[in-house]
């Protein structure tokens, strides 16, 4: 049995959902406010991308959600990290991890679950 669901989304309100969905079949689940600071991160645009994790792109999400300490953003990087959410990529560099990243210029994603169900 197949079940679709087309649905049209703002690219603001594409993270958190698209980070609900996938939220259902990680080892590590993230909490509601892991949520919404992922996806501070994934919405940062411009330059600050090409090191989504540093000084400039923490400070910016430090900011957002009205932080003022350094260990509370931290905090949250390391949950990130325990979860396998974000990764260093080559350069040493912390990155989303990759089966997780929806590059930006995407504008379709398709999510696709399959369950095998075994007897009784």
């Amino acid at each position: 049995m197949k079940r679709v669901k087309l649905e049209n989304v703002s690219l603001g309100s594409f993270y958190p959902r698209y980070l609900r969905l996938v939220n259902v079949i990680l080892p590590k689940p993230l909490t509601n406010k892991e949520i919404e600071i992922l996806t501070a991160f994934m919405e940062l645009k411009g330059d600050i991308e090409k090191d989504r994790f540093g000084t400039q792109a923490r400070k910016l999400v430090r900011d957002r959600f009205g932080f003022k300490k350094h260990s509370n953003l931290d905090n949250y990087i390391k949950y990130f990290k325990n979860k396998g959410i974000i990764v260093p990529n080559d350069d040493g560099r912390l990155e989303i991890n990759k089966r997780l990243d929806i590059p930006k210029n995407e504008k379709e994603v398709e999510l696709t679950f399959k369950f095998l169900i075994n007897g009784e």
